[in-house]
C-alpha cells in the first residue's frame, strides 16, 4: 500500500481539556462503575501515603522512645491498614477491567454502526487493513486511557495531594523545599510529554500501513504468485517493520529516560531536606522519624 493510494490524516496538536473530556465522556453509560473506580484509587493512595506516616511513629514513637507497647499498636495499625489497602487494591483492577471491557464494548459497537452508514466510496479509498485498525487495536487503547490512563493521573494527583497534608503536619518548612521542585518536574513533563506523543503518533500511524498492508497481500496473495512479486512484497513489509521498530525504540528510550531525569530532579529535594533536617533536629524541632517520612515521601 503507497501513500499515493491512501494518506492518512497527521495530527500535531497537543492533547487539550477538550479531547480529554471527549474521551472520559465514553463512560457516560458506565457513571457508577467510573465513580467506584476513582473512589477505590482515592482510599489507596491515601493509605499508600498513611503508611510513611505510620513509618514516622514507629520510628519515634515506638522505637526512640522505647515503647514496646506503642510499637505494637502502630504495628497493629500499620497491618490494619496494609489490608485495607490490598482489598481497594482488588476493587480497583476489578472495576478497571470491567469498565475497560464496557467502554471497549461501546466504542466498536458506535464504530461498527457508523461504517454502515458510510459509501461506497469510502471503502474504495480506505484500505479494509487501515479500517480494522481503527476498529480493533485503536479502540483497545482509548478504552485503556479511559482506565489505567486515568488511574495514573488519578493516582498522582492523590498521592501528592495526601503526601502533602501528611508533610504539613510533619514539618512546614521541609514541605516548602519538596514544593518548590513541583514547577521543575512539571516543566521536564511537559517536554517530554511533546516528544513522546509525537513518537507514540508515529507508531500509530505505521502500524495501522502494516495491518492494511498485511490485508492487501493476504487478500491478494495470488495475484502476488501469479506476477512473482513475493521478493517486493517482503522487502515492502520489511520496510514497514523498519520504521515500527525505529519509531517504538525512539518512544521506549524517551519513556525511559524521563524517570532518571525525575529521580535527578528530586535528589536535590532529599539533599535540601537532609541539610535543612539535619539542622532541625540539631536545634530539637524534627524528628529523626520525621526527616525520615520525608525522605520516603
Amino acid at each position: 500500500m503507497s501513500d499515493a493510494q491512501f494518506l492518512e490524516e497527521e495530527f500535531s496538536t497537543q492533547i487539550n481539556s477538550a479531547t480529554v473530556l471527549r474521551i472520559i465522556g465514553l463512560a457516560r453509560n458506565h457513571w457508577g462503575w467510573l465513580i467506584g473506580f476513582l473512589v477505590t484509587i482515592g482510599f489507596t493512595a491515601a493509605a499508600d501515603s498513611y503508611f510513611t506516616f505510620l513509618g514516622k511513629r514507629v520510628v519515634d514513637e515506638g522505637i526512640l522512645a522505647g515503647d514496646p507497647d506503642a510499637l505494637l499498636r502502630i504495628v497493629l495499625q500499620y497491618g490494619a491498614v496494609l489490608v485495607f489497602q490490598a482489598m481497594t487494591v482488588l476493587c480497583f483492577i476489578y472495576l478497571a477491567g470491567v469498565l475497560g471491557q464496557r467502554i471497549q464494548y461501546d466504542l466498536r459497537k458506535t464504530t461498527f454502526n457508523h461504517l454502515q452508514e458510510l459509501s461506497l466510496s469510502y471503502f474504495d479509498r480506505t484500505p479494509v487493513g487501515w479500517i480494522m485498525s481503527r476498529v480493533t487495536s485503536d479502540s483497545e487503547r482509548i478504552a485503556q486511557l479511559v482506565t489505567w490512563g486515568l488511574l495514573d493521573v488519578t493516582w498522582a494527583v492523590l498521592i501528592i495531594i495526601a503526601s502533602t497534608v501528611f508533610m504539613l503536619q510533619i514539618n512546614g518548612r521541609l514541605t516548602l523545599i519538596v514544593m518548590t521542585l513541583i514547577p521543575v518536574l512539571i516543566f521536564f513533563a511537559t517536554q517530554f510529554k511533546k516528544r513522546i506523543l509525537g513518537q507514540f503518533r508515529l507508531v500509530r500511524k505505521i502500524n495501522s500501513k502494516i495491518t492494511a498492508t498485511l490485508n492487501e497481500h493476504i487478500v491478494g496473495v495470488r495475484v502476488i504468485k501469479a506476477l512473482n512479486r513475493e521478493k517486493q512484497s517482503l522487502n515492502e513489509f520489511r520496510g514497514l517493520t523498519t520504521e515500527m521498530y525505529s519509531a517504538s525504540f525512539r518512544a521506549a528510550w524517551l519513556s525511559a529516560l524521563f524517570m532518571p531525569i525525575v529521580i535527578f530532579v528530586s535528589s536535590f529535594a532529599v539533599g535540601g531536606i537532609a541539610y535543612v533536617g539535619g539542622a532541625q533536629i540539631q536545634a530539637g524541632t524534627l524528628t529523626i522519624g520525621g526527616i525520615q517520612a520525608f525522605v520516603a515521601y
